[in-house]
């Protein structure tokens, strides 16, 4: 075979309607990379908000989506000397997963545990990585802690939920949709509320401390940003944590949102700049924290579905469904089939 399938974005649209299937010729890798054979893929929100233009000044067209995957490595660069052919590796720091083949720079490629399913680890990197590093590290999760988590009923969400459970905390979980709440049962949810992404701040802070009472999060782990980011802000305890990572609304927080209230913390959380921040030996042995916890399920992702790279616009399309259970993962390999 001399060449290979990818998904391509040439402008910035809704992704079902701008990613398109290229075929191109089969590169080999350069001396310090290696050549990896993707078995699965993941489609994320970070990925459709790339798609969609979220991040024009750090995203260069065009360019292949798919921020993870699991694949095969079937040629390596004359340079690498720890990675051989057979080696299942996470191919990490930057997009381009949705393709057959990919090279990729060596020191950006972690083997995955042999115990760990291809499904499994096709979903270990995004979600688990972030969730563990901004319960733990960020906001120092600990027992009675009150945890605001917006889009709880996401992939992330629920992660987040069974983390703050396991140490202890309450978490306070946050759906725009009542639909979204059965995904919750079980999880250990201290109190559900469904709230309006489209209110303006100053209501949907008034209908939280109106639900709350005198209580207020300690932390605030916020993926929607937007008005509903705006207001777990304002009602955040003093001395509290915000931590902000994802942009599900399509708006961003207002500028001067960490001016406002200085008596709290205002981070951005942004995991490809933690990866490339970090020496190597931190980032594997905080992926080895990640899969440890998906074996036990804390932070394990539901798959709804497995779709062939040709079928991207069917992917996409139950990627950004509002009824959708799990996560839509994109394949060149025809066995690995439907989820």
């Amino acid at each position: 075979m001399d060449d290979r399938r990818r998904l391509v974005v040439h402008a910035f649209g809704p992704p079902a309607e701008v990613v398109r299937l290229e075929r191109r010729a089969l590169e080999r890798p350069r001396a310090h990379e290696v050549r990896v054979r993707m078995l699965l893929s993941a489609i994320n929100p970070s990925d459709l908000v790339t798609i969609a233009g979220a991040y024009p000044s750090r995203t260069t067209l065009p360019f292949v989506p798919g921020f993870e995957g699991v694949g095969v490595i079937d040629a390596v660069g004359s340079e690498v000397a720890d990675l051989r052919p057979g080696d299942r590796v996470l191919p990490i720091g930057s997009a381009g997963c949705w393709q057959e083949a990919r090279c990729v720079d060596a020191s950006w490629c972690f083997r995955v545990p042999d115990a760990l399913p291809d499904i499994s680890a096709a979903t270990s990197y995004v979600n688990p990585l972030t969730a563990l590093l901004m319960m733990h590290d960020r906001i120092g999760v600990r027992a009675g802690m009150l945890v605001a988590i917006d889009a709880a009923g996401s992939a992330i969400g629920r992660m987040l939920v069974r983390l703050a459970t396991e140490a202890g905390a309450h978490p306070l979980a946050i759906v725009r949709d009542a639909r979204t709440l059965p995904l919750l049962d079980g999880l250990g949810v201290a109190q559900a509320l469904v709230l309006p992404h489209d209110a303006d701040a100053v209501t949907l802070a008034r209908m939280l401390r109106d639900r709350l009472g005198t209580t207020r999060p300690h932390a605030v782990l916020d993926a929607v940003g937007g008005t509903l980011g705006e207001a777990l802000h304002e009602v955040l305890a003093p001395g509290g944590r915000f931590v902000h990572y994802g942009l599900l609304s399509g708006r961003p927080l207002p500028p001067d949102l960490p001016r406002r209230r200085p008596d709290v913390s205002f981070e951005l959380f942004w995991l490809r700049r933690w990866v490339h921040d970090e020496p190597r030996a931190v980032v594997a042995e905080r992926l080895g924290e990640a899969w440890r916890l998906i074996a036990r399920g804390v932070l394990a992702s539901a798959v709804e579905a497995v779709h062939p790279l040709e079928d991207a616009i069917g992917a996409l399309r139950g990627a950004g469904s509002a009824g959708r259970r799990g996560k839509i993962l994109l394949s060149p390999v025809q066995d690995h089939g439907q989820a």
